[in-house]
């Protein structure tokens, strides 16, 4: 009897441990599913995400005022600059109501320079994404798929983390 109640905790134990949340920055798979956005550069050109076919394309959402946001940024800067020949792309949305010298201001203040600097000026693209807190980072596949988020600061100069996203980028 006691053995059954035992092997019942356990059973109860692990179920409840899967249903827990991820942590925040760990990289969550999700079920594939299309992704439309368009944001725009400094220019007011548009970018979607047909531009970027092809590539694993990490969209990071952002803004100057999200403390968590600016300590991880050059971490950011240096997976694009690690990652670009491997076929990562890091296109930075921001979500400043500023717009452009909130955003210029901040990546100087950081030494931001190899990432794609966009901004979600409506917040069109962060509301159809679900983006809820900053930062958040959505994993776009080659076909143009979400296959995975990060939701709060990620682990980016971790070695795993960058293994599981080159391993996205060959699918």
């Amino acid at each position: 009897m006691i053995a059954r109640a035992t092997l019942a905790l356990a059973a109860a134990l692990v179920a409840a441990a899967a249903a827990l949340p991820a942590r925040a920055g760990d990289l969550v798979a999700v079920e594939p599913r299309p992704v439309a956005v368009t944001v725009q550069d400094r220019s007011g050109r548009d970018l979607s995400l047909a531009d970027v076919r092809g590539e694993l394309t990490l969209l990071h959402f952002w803004a100057s005022w999200c403390g968590s946001c600016r300590t991880e940024f050059p971490a950011i800067d240096a997976l694009q600059r690690d990652m670009r020949d491997r076929g990562v792309r890091v296109v930075a949305v921001s979500l400043d109501r500023l717009g452009w010298p909130a955003i210029d201001k901040t990546v100087e203040t950081l030494g931001i320079r190899d990432v794609g600097l966009y901004h979600d000026v409506d917040r069109r693209t962060s509301q159809a994404l679900g983006v809820a807190g900053l930062p958040t980072t959505v994993v776009v596949d080659r076909d143009g798929r979400e296959v995975a988020r990060i939701i709060g600061a990620g682990a980016w100069e971790d070695p795993a983390l960058r293994a599981r996203l080159e391993a996205l980028g060959r699918r």
